[in-house]
């Protein structure tokens, strides 16, 4: 279930991790800066402890910032942030998949959307914010 705390770290890590969502063409449209703003606005949500209505809304509001998110993103961490955007996408199908109730997830499936990789990719990731990003 995603209330277990290795469920709830990795679903809050892919957030960030979508955040930094792998920008597709050319640097021009870095934008680090945006990316960060994109980051905080992302780790403001928390669709697990509300009704499946609001988590809908959240899910969807996070897709968008996803896809924002990958169009900004600088190419140094590029790599990272496209494993963990895919792995994100992947939970936000489950959770969808679900009706948007937490009680119906299940942990296999979240231990598969959220391998190592996708760690090691949320942790690059992490650390690229942290020297980066002011809060």
């Amino acid at each position: 279930m995603i209330g277990s705390p290795r469920a709830r770290r990795v679903v809050v890590v892919g957030v960030v991790l979508l955040l930094a969502v792998a920008a597709c063409g050319d640097d021009d449209a870095a934008d680090p800066e945006r990316f960060c703003e994109i980051n905080t606005e992302i780790e403001e949500f928390d669709p697990f402890n509300g009704p499946p209505d609001e988590a809908r809304e959240a899910a969807r509001e996070v897709r968008s910032l996803i896809d924002e998110a990958v169009e900004v993103v600088p190419d140094e961490i590029r790599p990272s942030v496209e494993v963990a955007a895919d792995s994100f996408r992947s939970f936000l199908d489950l959770f969808e998949a679900a009706d948007f109730d937490v009680s119906q997830l299940d942990e296999a499936d979240l231990e598969e959307a959220f391998s190592d990789e996708v760690e090691a990719a949320t942790d690059a990731m992490d650390e690229w914010i942290d020297a980066n990003c002011t809060t």
